[in-house]
C-alpha cells in the first residue's frame, strides 16, 4: 500500500510541476488543503476516491494513468477516434503535432519558430509537423517504396522543381542507406556517371547549391538537411500524384 501511495504521489507531483502548479493552487481546485495534496505527494496517503476523476480533469489525463495502470496505445484508439471527432480540424492538426514531437528522440533543426514545426527523421520514417499548415507522417516502408517510385520514373508529375534538379537531388538522396542522413558525399565523377550525358551538370548542381539543398565538399557532393528532407517529400508527394492507387486516404475525421 505504501509502494503504492508512494508511485501515487510521485505521479501528482509531476503533473503538478507540468503544469506549474502549486500545492496551494491544486489544493484550491480540489477543494482540500496545500497539507493534503503535500501528503498525497510524500506517499503519506491518499486522496478520496471520489477526487480521482476532478484530479484527472484537472491534469489532462485519464484515471488509469493515475491509479498507475499500463493501458496498450493499441487499446487508447477507439477513445481517441472518438475525441478527435468531437475536435476542430486546428485541433486535431495541434493533438497529432504533438504526437509526432513525442516520437521524437533527436534534436530537431528549428524553424523560424521551435513552436511552430518538430520534424522527426530517423529508423522508424518521416513525421513533419508544422501548426497550423501541414501534418505529414510517413512510415519507414512507405518512404522506401516512395523513393522507388521516383526511380522508376524520375519525369516528376508536378513542377515543384526542374525535372534534372529533382534527377541530382534523387542520385545523391539514395547514397544514404537508411532514413537518417548521414550526408555522405558522392564523387564528383561518380555523380556524373549517374546522370544523363546530356544534362548540363555544371548549371544543374550550381542551382541546387544555390537552393541551398546540395553542399560542395571535398571529394564531391552531398545533400545537407533541408535537401535531404525536401528530397524525400518530393518522393512521398510523387507516389501520391503517380500512383493513387497505392496510397489510402481517412476523412471520417474532417
Amino acid at each position: 500500500m505504501v509502494q503504492d501511495a508512494n508511485r501515487f504521489g510521485e505521479r501528482i507531483s509531476q503533473l503538478r510541476h507540468s503544469k506549474s502548479m502549486t500545492q496551494e493552487k491544486l489544493g484550491l481546485l480540489l477543494n482540500v488543503s496545500a497539507q493534503a495534496v503535500s501528503k498525497w505527494e510524500k506517499g503519506d496517503s491518499l486522496p478520496d476516491i471520489s477526487l480521482l476523476t476532478e484530479l484527472a480533469n484537472v491534469f489532462d489525463c485519464t484515471t488509469d494513468y493515475l491509479l498507475g495502470r499500463g493501458s496498450h496505445l493499441q487499446a487508447m484508439l477507439p477513445q481517441i477516434r472518438m475525441e478527435l471527432r468531437k475536435t476542430t480540424q486546428e485541433e486535431q492538426i495541434n493533438f497529432l503535432g504533438e504526437v509526432i514531437a513525442a516520437t521524437s528522440h533527436h534534436a530537431q533543426t528549428p524553424a523560424s519558430h521551435p513552436s511552430l514545426t518538430q520534424i522527426q527523421l530517423g529508423p522508424t520514417g518521416l513525421g513533419l509537423w508544422a501548426k497550423d499548415r501541414l501534418v505529414c507522417i510517413a512510415t519507414s516502408r512507405f518512404l522506401n517504396e516512395a523513393t522507388d517510385a521516383m526511380h522508376e520514373s524520375v519525369e516528376f508529375p508536378m513542377n515543384v522543381l526542374p525535372a534534372d534538379m529533382i534527377t541530382v537531388l534523387y542520385e545523391l538522396l539514395v547514397n544514404n542507406e537508411n532514413l537518417q542522413p548521414d550526408f555522405t558525399p558522392v564523387e564528383e565523377s561518380i555523380l556524373r556517371s549517374r546522370l544523363p550525358s546530356d544534362m548540363n551538370f555544371d548549371k544543374v548542381i550550381v542551382d541546387c547549391i544555390e537552393l541551398g539543398f546540395v553542399d560542395r565538399v571535398r571529394g564531391g557532393y552531398r545533400l545537407n538537411v533541408k535537401g535531404d528532407l525536401a528530397t524525400r517529400l518530393f518522393s512521398i508527394v510523387h507516389r501520391v500524384v503517380s500512383k493513387p492507387s497505392s496510397v489510402s486516404f481517412d476523412y471520417s475525421l474532417k
